[in-house]
């Protein structure tokens, strides 16, 4: 399933029309700080900046007066979304003045999860030091050797008699008191994948057909948030295509995980910054982190992939934890099947709707 934050999925109508080649100002109301910043990067800010102050969307904003309906996103009535703009100008004035432009200060910097910055060192760090990433051993081990293992561990020639996927999985979000949600996914070898969730005001989906990406809420259309991530979701086999989607891929770590350890390749995916976490001793894929950089900061993302179960000679996680910007939510898969028969139509994007005609025209 697509790995959209519960309360974004809320409010996909706000930005249904959002067009990447646009910016911000032209795309939404009363943007005062964000002006020249592309209107598809928004939703990725916006979770930035409530991850690195532990707070939704109603910290700022103001909800809509109806379920289903779209946010008054627009609106200044709250004082935290006024002190919000105070802040994002501080937080560029001190890169511009000190730090020659670089993104070194974010929201995070001095919120760290927190709603109020603390004014006083927590007591638990003063006396310790963190150990720094960079510090951990290099294993000996190449990206060719760890891509082999992943390949052979789950599965091996086993996957190459696969053609399609049917998924149903129970998709639940932490904190936000919000019932599970029954969700299926569909995929066809090797990369067309199609998700439904079902909401309790609406129906959720995303597909890939193979080139391009889409989305829509309710009936309603609309721009895929990231291509990155459809593109990821697709393939079809992970062990045997995934790393092809990244560029510059190294090892670059060993990272405790769990109760062991993970060897830790890192790559490009456009501008995001990418890492599998691979199992030292099973082989399989355990973790991927991924960093998303945007004007507030980089928005880090975590996946963890738990419960491998064999499906048809191929291993699968059952479970799919993840975190991104603050929001954290758990898949649970009840049900795999194989070379089912498939409606191949489903992934193609849905076609555009027409504009409402002016009734002056008539």
């Amino acid at each position: 399933m697509p790995k959209t934050p519960a309360l974004a999925l809320l409010l996909v109508a706000t930005v249904a029309a959002a067009a990447e080649t646009k910016t911000a100002e032209q795309q939404f109301k009363n943007i005062q700080v964000f002006k020249g910043v592309p209107a598809a990067q928004i939703d990725a800010t916006m979770d930035v900046m409530a991850g690195a102050l532990g707070v939704g969307c109603e910290h700022c904003h103001v909800k809509a007066d109806k379920p289903g309906v779209p946010w008054p996103m627009e609106k200044d009535d709250k004082q935290a979304k006024r002190t919000a703009r105070k802040m994002v100008t501080m937080m560029e004035k001190i890169n511009h003045d000190f730090f020659g432009g670089e993104q070194a200060v974010t929201c995070a910097t001095c919120h760290n999860g927190r709603a109020e910055p603390r004014t006083i060192p927590p007591l638990e760090h003063v006396a310790g030091k963190e150990e720094e990433e960079g510090e951990r051993k290099v294993p000996q081990v190449t990206v060719q050797q760890l891509l082999a293992k992943w390949v052979q561990a789950s599965g091996g020639s086993a996957w190459d008699k696969l053609k399609t996927r049917v998924s149903k999985e129970t998709v639940e979000f932490a904190g936000r008191g919000m019932p599970p949600m029954q969700a299926e996914t569909v995929m066809a070898a090797p990369d067309r994948w199609h998700a439904t969730l079902n909401m309790q005001h609406g129906t959720f989906e995303q597909g890939w057909d193979g080139k391009n990406g889409w989305r829509k809420f309710g009936g309603h259309a609309m721009p895929l948030e990231s291509v990155a991530e459809a593109q990821r979701e697709a393939q079809f086999a992970p062990p045997k295509t995934l790393a092809k989607l990244l560029t510059g891929l190294k090892v670059v770590a060993d990272q405790p995980l769990g109760k062991g350890t993970a060897h830790v390749l890192e790559g490009r995916q456009g501008e995001l910054r990418v890492r599998l976490w691979l199992d030292a001793q099973t082989g399989l894929l355990s973790r991927i982190t991924i960093r998303q950089p945007t004007p507030a900061g980089d928005l880090p993302q975590q996946l963890d992939y738990e419960d491998y179960r064999a499906v048809d000679g191929v291993k699968l996680p059952f479970v799919v934890k993840g975190n991104k910007g603050g929001e954290t939510w758990t898949d649970t898969y009840t049900e795999i099947k194989h070379n089912q028969k498939i409606d191949e139509t489903q992934f193609a994007p849905p076609k555009a709707e027409a504009p409402p005609q002016d009734p002056k025209l008539k």
